[in-house]
């Protein structure tokens, strides 16, 4: 039996957590806060990575969705690469912004799983 519901989803729920931490450092940082373009790209990247999981899996079918969650990792990976530069420019703390990089790097691990895994069904 498939999963039925978008929030059973090992990926989305990890990389929503993942969302949700990038907005928690980016409200903290008064750095970030100041640098409007600096702040919407991280926050757009991390929204980014949830909403094409969602998007993929509404579609309802293989090939998109294995498209979908292409893109859902490449958000993910973006919105980790400015994190770090978030760190390199002195906006965030390299202490505070390693649990969060982790959390990306996990919500990262469980999408190309779910990609992997889709990509014989996506070739029908």
């Amino acid at each position: 039996m498939g999963v039925r519901r978008l929030e059973d989803l090992q990926c989305w729920q990890a990389t929503r957590a993942f969302k949700l931490e990038v907005y928690r450092l980016v409200r903290q940082s008064a750095g970030a806060q100041r640098d409007e373009r600096f702040r919407h790209q991280l926050m757009d990247a991390a929204a980014s990575g949830e909403a094409n999981i969602a998007e993929g899996f509404r579609r309802f079918g293989a090939r998109q969705f294995v498209h979908f969650l292409g893109y859902a990792v490449a958000s993910i990976e973006e919105a980790r690469r400015r994190l770090q530069d978030g760190v390199d420019r002195g906006y965030i703390e390299q202490d505070a912004c390693d649990p969060v990089l982790a959390a990306g790097l996990s919500a990262l691990r469980l999408t190309v799983a779910l990609k992997t895994s889709l990509l014989p069904y996506a070739k029908r």
